[in-house]
């Protein structure tokens, strides 16, 4: 049995996974997100995440050819508008400005390659409401966990569940890899 390859190189993902007795390896993928990101012309948060995972997973194709790779990727959303990783302490302030006292979407799309095919998908949507924050909140929070490669700019698996007041979905599909939900694909094509 060839262990599953994840195509990712988030440390939360990697310890979702981790705790399943599932053979795996990590790799990143070999694409440039951002440049993907910006010379699609897809609109559709859902289309977008999908893209980017199954371009997460393809890429790791032609050196498992033998593997199944799971590609991932998560968006979020507010009223339409598509959040990028803050990568910035101020980018990451801003984005926590505007979610704040919102409701939010979190979208993950899983997609399944093997031989550069895609197998198998899923998407989970998780929808969070954020508290009223102050200004110094925020600023607090930022250093407290420096979020600025996670999309929502906020790590829900550290400190960023203390600033949401209600949470639709399950805590691994927020942090990023519904593992309990894919497990059974996985078990299916391994």
């Amino acid at each position: 049995m060839k262990p599953l390859v994840l195509a990712s190189s988030s440390q939360i993902r990697k310890e979702i996974i981790s705790k399943y007795d599932v053979p795996f390896i990590c790799d990143n993928p070999s694409i440039n997100e951002g440049e993907l990101k910006e010379n699609s012309t897809l609109s559709d948060p859902v289309k977008l995440s999908y893209f980017l995972a199954e371009a997460k997973a393809k890429s790791l194709s032609s050196k498992y050819r033998e593997n199944v790779i799971l590609g991932c990727d998560q968006i979020c959303i507010l009223n339409d508008d598509i959040f990028e990783k803050p990568l910035s302490t101020n980018k990451a302030i801003e984005n926590l400005k505007m979610l704040s006292g919102n409701i939010h979407q979190l979208v993950g799309s899983y997609v399944f390659v093997k031989n550069n095919v895609v197998i198998s998908d899923y998407t989970a949507t998780c929808t969070l409401t954020m508290k009223n924050l102050t200004d110094a909140e925020i600023v607090n929070y930022v250093e407290l966990d420096s979020p600025l490669n996670s999309c929502a700019s906020y790590k829900f698996e550290e400190n960023g569940y203390k600033l949401h007041k209600e949470v639709i979905g399950s805590l691994e599909a927020i942090n990023g890899l519904p593992f309990e939900q894919l497990k059974d694909l996985v078990n299916e094509y391994l």
